[in-house]
Formats: structure tokens, C-alpha cells, sequence
């Protein structure tokens, strides 16, 4: 767990639209008494008969992602919906062979009036056809619910090996699973944007902080003070890291910039203070503080000032991480021999456990559309990062490993 770590010693796809400007106001659906939206999947049509297996692959890609949303209920097109009830809209597509690669021209329909919400046309190479699948979805989260969809993000997470725990990557369905590091022991990997990242590896023997370029397989030593060098938490308007540093003798937290440069020291204190993470509108810090003997969770305003402690219950409260919509704040809370994965308001009026299950939970992540969450729960004595579902409390398993970061919403693509 990364603070048990810390308290010891851290497609290219081209789209052209045809959507509609007047459909620019979200669709308004009723859900379904299941409360999600449902929503019918024609089997992506194929112009020539060696495509049809690409075209099933889309369809069944697409079919996931919109399950995962949480939002969206996909019924075949030749299934039935339940008496009484209507889907919002119908999706319909066909592929076909363009050079290099393929094209796929989509339409999603009003179900009832068959009026087009919108259509575009995607050209992409076999590589990328998950890719295609994951931005259609996207696409119809954005149109039908007014939100950006997550299918496009990815993971960051730590894998123990023989003798080592290295960082790997995956896309946030449990495909493309990539290795990052070779025999490193690395912990706390925090994504800066879509493709730059830190981590903290004791590759030197100290551990150190890096920052990698995903694009250029690079990486740099941005901050090798001795003792603790963990980043906490990216601020992208200000291009800031909160980082916890240990190079005075004590676990501190301080404001660095991208290339490690201390811009100032926010804490002050003989305790442990560590795992820092921004609010969203970067005005505030929540971190981990053992002042009164034990670790509890505290939030402090940007400049180190005016600290409260949020959590009053509880022994051992650790791992805090700011939801992206503000909104709230997940941790870990120690009870008995497990770890409950915690929900609280940063003004501390709501602060509830989200499951009461045989589980446990570490170092909860939060997803880009502050739904989901990704956690490190054991099963077997086995860790996994298993994806969760904040609003219907739905659990899948993604990979074996611990301690995930979740990736930003990818830059927007002009059409």
C-alpha cells in the first residue's frame, strides 16, 4: 500500500462530422426502471465478406463500453424491450476498406422519430479498432448525457515480480497491457497528461523520482534528494506537483515544478505528512497527516494554510484522492483487518463507507468523469485493480497488480 511505503521510509483516429447543430441540445430520455438508458446496437454491417469479423469486433467492443458507462443499457437490435418502455436512440454502422486501412460511417437515431442525432465517419487501421469502438462510445455519451465518456482512458499500475514491482500500463477495459519498467521496484506512478507521467523507483537505491514521455519511451530524474521523493498530485493550470520529500530529515510536502525545482515547502510539522492530491479547482490539498498519533485525513489551502482535519472516525485513515467534480474525496479507512474504501464531502457532513463487504480496499483512484473508481482489492492474497462503479456499486476486475493512477480524459480531436 502506498502509504504503509511512504510511512516506512512513493490514433490515431480521424473523424469528420456530420452532426447536426441543432441536436447541439442534449437529447432528454427516460430511464428505464433499471435506471439506465436504453440504448439499441445494430450489429455494425460490413461491405465485403472477410470484414465481418472486424465489424463483430467493433460491435462487441462498443457493446462493453456502453455497459461500463453505468448510463447506458445496449439491447440488440433483435432483442426486446421490456413492455411499456422505449429506447432513447439506435445506434447503426457499416465498415469498409479504405487504404491504408478501413472506414466506418456510424448514425445514431432518435429511436421513436428515426431522426438523425448525429453521424461521422471514422478512418482508422486494424490496430486501432478498439480505438474506434471506445470514441463511438464517447461520442453517444456526449450527445445523449451532456458528459465525456471514459472509454478512451488508461491505467497506470505496479506489478511485483521476482525481486521487483514494475509499472505497467492498460487501456480501462483490461486490454493492451503494456510493461513500462524492467526489474524496478516502483511505486506511486502519477499521470501528468495523456502522455507524460511520474513514478517513484529505487533503481538508484533511493527512492527517486522520474518523469517518462510515453511517447518517446524517455524519462528523466526530476527530483533524487535523499530520502523520500514521491509525487503526489498534478495541478495541469499551474503545471504544479504536489510531492512529498523527506531530504530535511522529515516527510514533508512542497510544491515543485516539472523539473523538480522546490517552489515552496507547505507543511511544517514533526509528524508524517504525505499522499497529497489537489481539489479540481486547485485551491485546496487534501493529505495524510499522523500529528495526532495516527494517521488521519486533513485538506489545507494551496498555500499550506488554514488546516482542518476531515476525518473523526477511525484509527488509521489513509490514501485521500479529490474527486474530479469537487464534490468529494475517497480513502481508505483501517477496520479490524480490512481496509474500507471511503466516501466523504470535503466539509466533512458526509463520510460513509461504500461497501460493507468481506473486502478490502487501497488506494482508491479516481476516473476523469468522478464516477469510477479504481482500487486495489486481494483476492485469493492475490492483488487486483478492480474498477468500481460509485453510483450502481458495480465491481469488475481489470488486472493483477496494485496501486492504479487513472489517466486524464484525452485531448479533445478537432472534426
Amino acid at each position: 500500500m502506498k502509504q504503509r511505503m511512504i510511512l516506512a521510509a512513493a490514433l490515431v483516429v480521424l473523424v469528420t462530422s456530420n452532426a447536426r447543430s441543432q441536436l447541439d441540445v442534449h437529447l432528454r430520455t427516460e430511464r428505464s426502471r433499471r435506471g439506465m438508458i436504453p440504448i439499441v446496437i445494430s450489429a455494425i454491417g460490413s461491405e465485403e465478406r472477410d470484414l465481418r469479423s472486424l465489424a463483430r469486433e467493433v460491435t462487441s467492443v462498443l457493446r462493453k463500453d456502453l455497459e461500463y458507462t453505468g448510463v447506458f443499457e445496449p439491447i440488440a437490435a433483435s432483442g426486446a424491450l421490456p413492455r411499456g418502455e422505449t429506447a432513447a436512440a439506435s445506434f447503426e454502422g457499416t465498415v469498409g476498406r479504405r487504404e491504408p486501412g478501413y472506414v466506418l460511417e456510424m448514425k445514431l437515431l432518435d429511436y421513436s422519430s428515426r431522426e438523425v442525432i448525429f453521424s461521422k465517419r471514422y478512418s482508422f487501421r486494424d490496430n486501432s479498432k478498439r480505438i474506434v469502438a471506445h470514441t463511438i462510445c464517447d461520442e453517444i455519451m456526449y450527445f445523449l448525457v451532456g458528459e465525456r465518456g471514459i472509454a478512451r482512458t488508461r491505467l497506470l499500475f505496479c506489478r511485483k515480480g521476482a525481486g521487483a514491482k514494475d509499472l505497467y500500463l492498460i487501456d480501462y477495459d483490461g486490454h493492451g497491457v503494456k510493461r513500462l519498467t524492467n526489474e524496478e521496484l516502483v511505486v506511486s506512478p502519477m499521470w501528468l497528461d495523456a502522455e507524460r507521467l511520474c513514478f517513484t523507483s529505487y533503481r538508484r537505491g533511493n527512492p527517486d523520482c522520474y518523469l517518462a514521455d510515453l511517447r518517446g519511451g524517455r524519462r528523466k530524474l526530476i527530483s533524487h534528494r535523499k530520502g523520500l521523493n514521491v509525487a503526489g498530485d498534478y495541478l495541469p493550470g499551474r503545471d504544479e506537483i504536489v510531492m512529498t520529500l523527506s531530504h530535511r530529515g522529515n516527510s514533508e510536502i512542497y510544491h515543485v515544478d516539472c523539473s523538480g525545482t522546490i517552489l515552496s515547502r507547505l507543511t511544517r510539522n514533526r509528524a508524517i505528512d504525505c499522499s497529497p492530491s489537489w481539489s479540481p479547482n486547485g485551491r485546496e490539498i487534501v493529505f495524510v497527516s499522523d500529528r495526532t498519533r495516527t494517521p488521519q485525513i486533513y485538506i489545507m489551502d494551496r498555500f499550506g494554510g488554514n488546516v482542518r482535519r476531515l476525518t473523526r472516525d477511525g484509527s488509521y485513515n489513509t490514501s485521500p484522492a479529490w474527486s474530479p467534480r469537487g464534490d468529494l474525496i475517497s480513502y481508505v479507512s483501517r477496520d479490524g483487518p480490512r481496509y474500507r474504501l471511503m466516501l466523504a464531502s470535503p466539509d466533512g457532513l458526509v463520510d460513509e463507507a461504500l461497501f460493507d463487504d468481506y473486502l478490502s480496499y487501497e488506494d482508491p483512484c479516481w476516473a476523469p468523469d468522478g464516477r469510477h473508481i479504481a482500487a486495489t482489492v486481494r483476492y485469493g492474497g492475490k492483488p487486483w485493480i478492480v474498477v468500481i462503479d460509485t453510483e450502481t456499486g458495480k465491481k469488475r476486475r481489470l488486472v493483477q497488480g496494485e496501486t492504479a493512477a487513472w489517466s486524464l480524459f484525452p485531448s479533445r480531436r478537432k472534426n
